[in-house]
C-alpha cells in the first residue's frame, strides 16, 4: 500500500534533511575553538552561538507547529530549508561574533522547522511503525553528526567557513526532494478515544489532572536535561579535550566518535523497543548516560566515556517521543510541545557548561555537571514509571474480578 504522505523521493529527502541538521549541530562544536581564537572571546561568550541556535530552534518548532496545518507540509519544509541555507552561509562568513550568533539563530529556525515537521510527519504517516521509523529517521540525524566532525578531523578546524558553505550547497540539493511529499494532510485522521473504565475507587478528575501535569512535567525534564547533556558534549568535548593536551584533529575525531556512538545505538536499539518497552529503554539509557558522563573525569578515559554517554543518549529522544504518545493518549500537542521544550536544554546549558572547561576551572567540573544532568533524567524517568505503576494498581484494585476468577 502506498504511503499517504511520502513517495520514495519524499522519504529520501526526509532522511537527507535529518542528516543535514545533524551535521549542522555537530559542526558547531569543532568550530568553537576557532571562534574563540578569531574573535578573542571567552568560551562562555562563544557558547551563545549554541544558545542562539537552540533559541532559533525553539521558535522554529513553535511557529511551524502553529502554521503547519494552514500552510501544509511543503511550504513548512521549504521554509525550513531556506532558513538553514541563509543561516549557514551567514555563520560561515560572519565578520563579528555578534553576526555569527545571529546567523546561528537563523539556522536554528530552519533546524527547528525541519526537526518538527519530519518527526511529526513520520509519526502520522507510519502509524504503529512510528517508533521504529522515528529511530531510523533520527539515526540519519546521527549519521550527519558523525560525518561532519570526521571531515573536520581530516581537513582541520581552521577551514570551518568552507564546511558551512558546503553545507549550504547540500541544503539546496536536498530541498529539491520536497516535491515527493504531499502538502496535505498534516494531521493523522485517526482520533483516539479514551477507554471507559469503572469509576468506583478510581482517582477523581482533579487527581487525574494533577497526575497528568506531574507526568508531563517529568517528561519535559527528560527532554530538557538529555538535550542539555547531548548539546554539552557535542559542543564542548572538542574544546575540553584541546585544553587538556589533545590535538585539534584528535579532539574533532573524539567528537565524531561520540556522534557515531549515538547513531549506532539508534539503529541497534530500535529493534529492542517492542520487547523492553519505551519507558524501560529511556530509563536504562539515562542511567548509562550518567555512568558514562561520570567516568569522563577519569584520566585517559574521557574519550571512551563520552562515547558511552553518546551510545546511551541515542535512543532517548525518539523513544521518549513514542513513550510520551503512549502515556498521554496520542494528543496532537504532545510531540510538538516536547520537541519545542527540548530546545531549552540547548539554550540554557551551553554557556553554563562552557564555564566549567576554562583553563582555571577544575578538571572534573565538566563531566560531573553532565553526570548531574543525567541523574535528573533518571529521576524523571523513575517518577513517571512509579506514577504509572501506582495508577495501574489503583485501576486493578477497582475493577471487579472476572466471573471465572471469582469461582476459583
Amino acid at each position: 500500500m502506498p504511503n499517504p504522505l511520502f513517495s520514495p523521493l519524499g522519504i529520501s529527502t526526509s532522511f537527507g534533511g535529518m542528516f543535514l541538521i545533524g551535521a549542522l549541530e555537530a559542526l558547531y562544536g569543532p568550530s568553537l575553538i576557532r571562534l574563540i581564537e578569531r574573535f578573542d572571546a571567552s568560551p562562555s561568550a562563544v557558547g551563545f552561538v549554541i544558545s542562539a541556535h537552540f533559541i532559533g530552534g525553539l521558535i522554529g518548532v513553535l511557529v511551524s507547529q502553529s502554521a503547519h496545518p494552514r500552510v501544509g507540509n511543503k511550504i513548512t519544509l521549504l521554509t525550513g530549508y531556506l532558513l538553514l541555507l541563509l543561516g549557514s552561509i551567514g555563520f560561515a562568513w560572519a565578520p563579528t561574533l555578534g553576526l555569527a550568533v545571529a546567523a546561528s539563530a537563523a539556522a536554528g529556525l530552519g533546524f527547528g522547522a525541519l526537526d518538527y515537521a519530519f518527526s511529526h510527519l513520520f509519526a502520522v504517516a507510519f502509524g504503529s511503525r512510528s517508533g521504529k521509523m522515528l529511530n531510523l529517521l533520527h539515526g540519519f540525524f546521527g549519521l550527519g553528526a558523525v560525518l561532519a566532525p570526521l571531515a573536520v578531523a581530516v581537513f582541520g578546524p581552521e577551514h570551518y567557513p568552507a564546511y558551512f558553505t558546503c553545507f549550504a550547497l547540500l541544503t539546496v540539493l536536498t530541498s529539491l526532494g520536497v516535491k515527493g511529499i504531499r502538502s496535505f494532510p498534516t494531521q493523522s485522521p485517526v482520533v483516539t478515544t479514551p477507554v471507559a473504565v469503572p469509576t468506583s475507587g478510581l482517582p477523581t478528575v482533579r487527581d487525574k489532572q494533577v497526575r497528568l501535569t506531574l507526568g508531563f512535567t517529568a517528561m519535559v525534564c527528560i527532554f530538557v536535561f538529555h538535550v542539555a547533556v547531548g548539546s554539552g558534549i557535542g559542543s564542548w568535548e572538542s574544546t575540553y579535550l584541546s585544553l587538556r593536551g589533545f590535538g585539534a584533529e584528535q579532539a574533532a575525531a573524539a567528537v565524531s566518535l561520540f556522534w557515531f556512538s549515538m547513531t549506532a545505538s539508534r539503529f541497534v536499539l530500535g529493534t529492542v523497543i517492542k520487547r523492553l518497552g519505551p519507558g524501560m529503554v529511556v530509563t536504562l539509557s539515562s542511567t548509562l548516560m550518567a555512568i558514562g558522563s561520570f567516568l569522563a573525569f577519569v584520566p585517559g578515559f574521557a574519550v571512551a566515556a563520552f562515547a558511552v554517554a553518546g551510545f546511551a543518549l541515542g535512543p532517548v529522544f525518539p523513544t521518549a517521543l513514542a513513550w510520551a504518545n503512549r502515556l498521554f493518549g496520542g494528543r496532537s500537542w504532545v510531540s510538538g510541545s516536547l520537541i519545542a521544550v527540548s530546545m531549552v536544554g540547548g539554550i540554557v546549558f551551553p554557556p553554563v557548561l562552557g564555564a566549567t572547561i576554562t583553563d582555571g576551572a577544575e578538571g572534573p567540573m565538566f563531566p560531573l555537571a553532565l553526570a548531574g544532568l543525567s541523574l535528573l533524567c533518571v529521576l524523571a524517568c523513575l517518577t513517571l514509571r512509579i506514577g504509572r505503576l501506582r495508577e495501574g494498581v489503583s485501576k486493578n484494585s477497582a475493577e471487579p474480578l472476572p466471573a471465572e476468577s471469582k469461582q476459583r
